[in-house]
Parts: structure tokens; C-alpha cells; sequence
């Protein structure tokens, strides 16, 4: 029955992708990922900001859709690689992953920008690494602050 209703949402999803944008797509497959992954909680994002390493453990998770990755983030997206659309990707390749969202000292930075880059360093279909960098921002503070670190989530939904 599991299979037949998995079988039954990929369908569906692969015919709502000529009918839809690529964020449309997007939402849909975070949700798919939040109700049929059998692997929740496998991953994590660890990151350098202020001379300070933070790791969050909360559920990470990323969408390929057509061999386009999504965002990784946590289940809250309160950290976030991604700006909300799909990206090819090839591994040892960057990409303008354009947005960064981090939890620096309990409060929230982000930044779009063209500089903010991830890479694929690892893909065998079940789990999914890579480093990321660029700077986030403040708006309470005014505070610019550079980021590098990781990413690894065993919570991969491939559509």
C-alpha cells in the first residue's frame, strides 16, 4: 500500500511539473518530503560565522527534481541554502545558491546575494554533501557577517 500510494505522489507530482513554476514545485516537494521520508532527522548543517561554529541537527532535507537540487534546510527553515528554486548541480561544481539563512547568537541573518555559492562534494542517490559560503545580514543590527561551512542530509526527496 506504501508503494502504491508513493507511486501514486510521484506520479502526480511529475504531472503537476508542466503545469507549474519551479517554486511551485518546490513547496510541493518539501511537503512530500515532510510526510514520506523514512529518514528524518539524518543530516546537518555546521557553519563558521563570527569565529563561532553552530550546527543544526533539526530535521535537514533537500528536494532533486529532475536533476535540479532544491534548498537544504531544516524542517522550520530558519537555516537555509537556497533561494527557492532548482539548481543543476554536478559534483565539485558550485553554484549561486543565492540566499543563506542562519541562526547566528538565537538571532536570524540572511542575504541574497549572487556571491553566496554551494558545492556538491558527495551524491550516490541517498545521501547529499557540500560546502557553502557568502555573507548574511542583520537587518536589527546592520551587521554583515561571512559564512563558510557544511552541509549532509540523508533526507533526499528525488522526484
Amino acid at each position: 500500500m506504501k508503494k502504491l500510494f508513493l507511486s501514486f505522489i510521484i506520479l502526480f507530482a511529475l504531472q503537476s511539473y508542466a503545469q507549474v513554476s519551479q517554486q511551485e514545485m518546490m513547496k510541493k516537494a518539501k511537503l512530500l518530503s515532510s510526510r514520506v521520508s523514512s529518514s528524518k532527522g539524518k543530516g546537518v548543517i555546521t557553519y563558521t560565522a563570527k569565529g563561532k561554529t553552530y550546527t543544526d541537527k533539526n530535521e535537514i532535507s533537500t528536494a532533486i527534481i529532475n536533476n535540479q537540487i532544491g534548498d537544504i534546510s531544516n524542517d522550520k527553515h530558519t537555516v537555509s541554502i537556497g533561494d527557492g528554486t532548482l539548481h543543476s548541480f554536478k559534483i565539485g561544481k558550485s553554484y549561486v545558491c543565492k540566499v543563506l539563512v542562519l541562526m547566528i547568537d538565537g538571532k536570524q541573518y540572511s542575504r541574497r546575494s549572487s556571491s553566496n555559492i554551494a558545492t556538491i562534494t558527495f551524491f550516490d542517490g541517498k545521501t547529499i554533501k557540500g560546502t557553502f559560503s557568502g555573507t548574511v545580514y542583520n537587518e536589527k543590527t546592520k551587521e554583515t557577517i561571512p559564512v563558510t561551512g557544511t552541509f549532509q542530509t540523508e533526507n533526499i526527496t528525488s522526484i
